[in-house]
């Protein structure tokens, strides 16, 4: 299972988007997006249901790593098993154009791979 989200002042929920579910031993594209209005969330190129309205202002700076692959410090029990790879974070908030040609490349390259 899949899932993920923002904290803000105004919502200090973590999981916005929980259970989203992809097939196992398949590469799978993973793209969530923050503009301060709205968090989107993308798998294999496909706006995921969730919170899209959940979250308003800049992103709450903690005294905590950033994780990825796992549900937080401290939370040994809650890892995602398998490979993560290019791993990217962008300056800027991507459009669901963005997201298309970035999952469309990569898509190219696995498939050849």
């Amino acid at each position: 299972m899949l899932g993920g989200g923002v904290v803000t002042s105004d919502d200090r929920a973590t999981w916005n988007y929980v259970n989203l579910v992809a097939a196992n031993q398949v590469w799978h594209h993973v793209v969530m997006t923050y503009d301060g209005e709205s968090l989107k969330y993308y798998l294999d190129n496909v706006q995921q249901e969730g919170d899209v309205d959940c979250c308003h202002g800049d992103m709450l700076v903690k005294n905590t790593p950033l994780t990825i692959g796992q549900a937080g410090v401290g939370k040994s029990n809650e890892y995602f098993y398998g490979l993560i790879d290019e791993v990217v974070i962008f300056s800027k908030v991507l459009s669901a154009d963005d997201v298309s040609i970035i999952f469309n490349k990569l898509r190219d390259r696995k498939s050849v791979v």
